[in-house]
């Protein structure tokens, strides 16, 4: 009897071996940006009867027994619901800090849902003597009662990796869609539709902080007025184009209190820089490196660019000390920045204020950057898309998402 056992042991193994050495079933390529992260049909079918056939023998994995009593819309429920708590408290101030306004996206959800799912397992491993061996056994012995039959090669792979990382350091790998759990739940997640989401709630925040703000300084905006927003990127000024000069004034008072013109500058500027956007106000390099090298040479040596002795492609200050051997010098006393990178990183600043100089400082045009507002919130200003809500944008990315972490306005 022992024989017969033993001898159907080898069978199993050279049976998978073989398998796997002349099976010849494609990998999945990585998902790439803008790419639909979508599993290859024809390979999990092929696979899928495999399973079949083997799940027979061994019976269904704790794995897949816990991916089939997963509440996927319940994690995305949960992630929805904390968004809008940020969003109905999202103060008024513009700021998109992490701290103050943390945003939970897709990935965050899918990270949990893991999390949750190998917490369970690694529990089972540990009753046993050795929890490493277990799960190595389970995920690559064929000969062993438990091993995961009803997973494919790569969803073992992942399992694996996850289930011992949960073991040694108390968390999973990575967030990797291609874990079996999002397989039985038929889950697949859209670049653009998880970006949108992403964009979408950042544009919510600050239309909210913008509404909290006025309200604040009683400042009644009208449902057909137009006001345009446009915000130097130096002083972080913002100026206020519209008919009343009551409420401009009103405006331009609460908008540049406290960091909120810099904030808001930061948020035209990440609007426009958003995939398919092709926004024309940062699409001068020059002028970027110009706000480049003003805000570099201001933070490290207290100069404004724009004040001192342009002469020589660069500027100079009062005692005629090369701007450029300042940064040199600051950069290199700089604890937090990493070693390795401050040379090349000095380079990068002297050729911007170099470029900048060269042209001269007039010649070239500032990073004025601007962006439309009315009582239905932004209104994105020289690019492709606009990310208002109800917009062509909206409605193709938003309104049909199956699984969302972010509400409806």
């Amino acid at each position: 009897m022992t024989d017969m056992i033993k001898l159907k042991q080898q069978e199993a193994v050279f049976r998978l071996l073989f398998q796997d050495e002349h099976k010849g079933v494609k990998k999945l390529p990585q998902a790439e940006k803008n790419v639909t992260m979508k599993r290859d049909y024809l390979t999990i079918s092929s696979e899928a009867m495999e399973i079949q056939k083997t799940a027979r023998v061994y019976g269904q994995s704790d794995n897949i027994k816990f991916d089939q009593t997963v509440d996927i819309a319940s994690y995305f429920e949960t992630a929805r619901e904390a968004n809008q708590k940020t969003l109905e408290n999202a103060g008024d101030e513009i700021t998109r800090s992490g701290q103050k306004c943390p945003y939970v996206s897709s990935g965050e959800v899918c990270y949990q849902i893991l999390t949750d799912k190998y917490s369970k397992l690694v529990e089972e491993a540990k009753q046993h003597d050795d929890p490493e061996l277990y799960i190595e056994r389970k995920y690559y012995d064929p000969t062993c009662p438990w091993f995961t039959s009803d997973l494919t090669r790569e969803e073992r792979s992942i399992g694996y990796r996850n289930e011992i990382s949960m073991l040694k350091r108390g968390k999973v790998a990575g967030a990797n869609m291609l874990d079996s759990v999002f397989r039985v739940n038929n889950l697949t997640l859209n670049y653009d539709e998880i970006n949108a989401c992403q964009i979408s709630y950042y544009r919510q925040l600050c239309d909210a902080q913008l509404k909290n703000l006025f309200s604040k300084n009683k400042i009644e905006v009208g449902e057909a007025s137009q006001y345009i927003f446009r915000v130097d990127p130096y002083s972080y000024y913002v100026s206020v184009n519209c008919e009343d000069a009551v409420i401009k004034e009103k405006m331009e008072s609460a908008l540049n209190q406290g960091e909120n013109g810099k904030h808001l500058w930061e948020q035209i500027k990440w609007f426009s820089e958003q995939d398919g956007a092709h926004g024309t106000q940062i699409s001068n390099k020059l002028s970027v490196h110009k706000v480049w090298a003003y805000r570099e040479v201001y933070k490290y040596t207290g100069y404004q660019l724009n004040e001192l002795k342009e002469e020589n492609g660069t500027y100079y200050t009062e005692d005629g000390t090369d701007i450029k051997t300042l940064i040199r010098e600051e950069v290199w006393k700089d604890p937090i920045f990493p070693y390795e990178a401050k040379e090349d990183y000095t380079k990068a600043v002297c050729s911007w204020i170099q470029e900048v100089a060269e042209q001269g400082w007039e010649n070239v045009p500032d990073m004025v950057l601007s962006i439309g507002y009315s009582s239905a919130g932004l209104h994105d200003l020289e690019q492709d898309i606009f990310f208002d809500y109800g917009s062509e944008w909206y409605k193709q990315y938003l309104d049909n998402y199956q699984y969302s972490v972010l509400a409806t306005y």
